[in-house]
């Protein structure tokens, strides 16, 4: 069982000792994908953080939904105070709520590009423009 000390509003992988295992795992992670850990007792959901501006990423995970309002508590309470951290047994260790679009960043653009112009098409079957009243004979 690894141990992280309450520091921040997040839990840095630097600050998790005692589970190398643990630590690979959570370092394994791409951005936005969770894992399901046990954090002094009590079960949560918890998010890898996004990579930095710079492309590099960010060893921190953030606490998800009722994980959150935990980890606020204790952090208000018994921070710098040491907690048990490990991965939660009989669930899927990860999964991913936020995958990242495929392909490149040029792909990504030229497809934005071409639902935007989908968008601003006229896709009137006539070309007449009707009121709602004149749809419904009223």
């Amino acid at each position: 069982m690894a141990k992280t000390p309450i520091r921040d509003v997040v839990i840095w992988a630097k600050h998790i000792h005692g589970d190398g295992e643990l630590l690979a795992s959570l370092e394994a992670l791409q951005g936005g994908e969770t894992v399901d850990l046990i954090v002094d007792g009590v079960r949560g959901v918890w998010r890898k953080m996004a990579n930095g501006k710079d492309g590099r990423s960010t060893s921190g995970i953030r606490p998800v939904g009722a994980a959150q309002t935990f980890w606020k508590e204790l952090y208000a309470s018994r921070r710098g105070d040491v907690v048990d951290v490990e991965l939660a047994p009989q669930a899927p260790a990860i999964r991913s709520i936020l995958q990242p679009p495929p392909g490149t960043a040029e792909q990504q653009f030229a497809a934005l590009e071409k639902f935007f112009e989908f968008c601003r098409e006229d896709r009137s079957s006539d070309g007449r423009t009707v009121t709602r009243d004149e749809m419904h004979e009223r």
